[in-house]
């Protein structure tokens, strides 16, 4: 498939992902016995990260660092356009700015597969863009956010999308303040008449047989239709938009009683962009040496077991290079 990877590099986590981070060291390191602090544990894990930068230096694999959360400078080395797609099982690389996410990667050999996701695929069969992601984030939850806006749902939640019909949910946020959210005032009543059984229009058949019907535009009798079919009357369009406001309203006030609403700080870590490409991504050929001296430091392998693991690797690099008509002493030579 001759697919080239590019490693993202975890940088510094943001101050609203402490408590989630504090939660995973203690999950993971709680049973050990020993006390985890969230600096030992960081502490940790970019000694790990250490250790995988060597070993892709050694492999001649190119790699980036992120300033904040990895899948943001993923998203933007896709965006920008300097990969085809993003492979993480984090969905809110989405959220970040990116096009194409590659999800549940797997080289089992019974069942090697991938699942792809499209921005334009979310977008289009969805209804949801960028903005409508981050808002659905804000209420029903993520890193930053767990808890999200209790009491709201995610069928409660794409409602109010479809409701707003395009228009910005991140604005609607904006929108709901305090005032707009406890407001009083009722919708007007409209008193409801009785409609037809066979047209659904304000009237009965009796009428509409004798006098037609003004919402059919006959002048006797009347058109029937469907159980699916919604009266365009005053009373039905009053109802609907009631129907329509009291999803809205439900989820305005919940969201109104949480403290710090609409969460600025989580909307423009996701929208703001802090990440640049600082360096060209090159791809360089493997150092065998140097690869069978890591090998041997942090894995105790022998030099001819990681000469064999690299070999693949190696050879893949001179033969595209030679077809490309770049040659050079150092490359690979057949025996025959």
């Amino acid at each position: 498939m001759d697919v080239k990877l590019v490693f993202v590099m975890e940088g510094e986590p943001p101050k609203l992902k402490a408590d989630v981070i504090s939660k995973r060291n203690q999950i993971r390191y709680g049973g050990s016995g020993k006390t985890w602090s969230q600096k030992t544990g960081r502490s940790h894990f970019k000694s790990v990260l250490k250790e995988c930068l060597d070993m892709l230096e050694c492999l001649g694999i190119p790699w980036v660092q992120a300033a904040g959360e990895a899948e943001a400078m993923c998203a933007y080395l896709d965006a920008s356009g300097y990969v085809d797609g993003c492979l993480t099982n984090d969905g809110d690389a989405f959220l970040y700015g990116a096009q194409t996410v590659y999800r549940n990667f797997t080289l089992n050999t019974k069942d090697p597969h991938v699942d792809c996701y499209t921005m334009s695929s979310i977008k289009s069969k969805l209804g949801l863009d960028r903005n409508a992601l981050v808002g659905l984030a804000i209420l029903l939850g993520c890193d930053y956010l767990p808890k999200g806006v209790p009491g709201v749902g995610k069928e409660q939640a794409l409602k109010l999308i479809k409701i707003l019909k395009g228009q910005s949910l991140l604005q609607r946020f904006n929108q709901w303040n305090e005032k707009f959210c406890y407001s009083n005032s009722q919708p007007s009543v409209v008193s409801k008449l009785a409609h037809c059984s066979v047209c659904s229009h304000p009237g009965s058949p009796k009428d509409h047989e004798r006098n037609g019907c003004k919402l059919c535009k006959t002048d006797r009798y009347c058109e029937p239709h469907d159980y699916e079919y919604c009266c365009p009357c005053e009373w039905h369009r009053t109802e609907h938009e009631r129907q329509l406001n009291a999803v809205e309203n439900s989820i305005k006030k919940k969201a109104c009683s949480c403290e710090g609403f609409p969460f600025h700080e989580v909307i423009q870590e996701f929208l703001l962009n802090k990440d640049k490409l600082v360096t060209a991504i090159r791809y360089q050929r493997p150092d065998l040496l140097l690869f069978q001296r890591f090998t041997l430091e942090k894995m105790e392998w022998p030099s001819h077991y990681a000469c064999e693991k690299l070999l693949i690797l190696l050879t893949h690099y001179d033969m595209i290079e030679r077809k490309l008509g770049r040659r050079n002493s150092n490359q690979l030579q057949p025996l025959r």
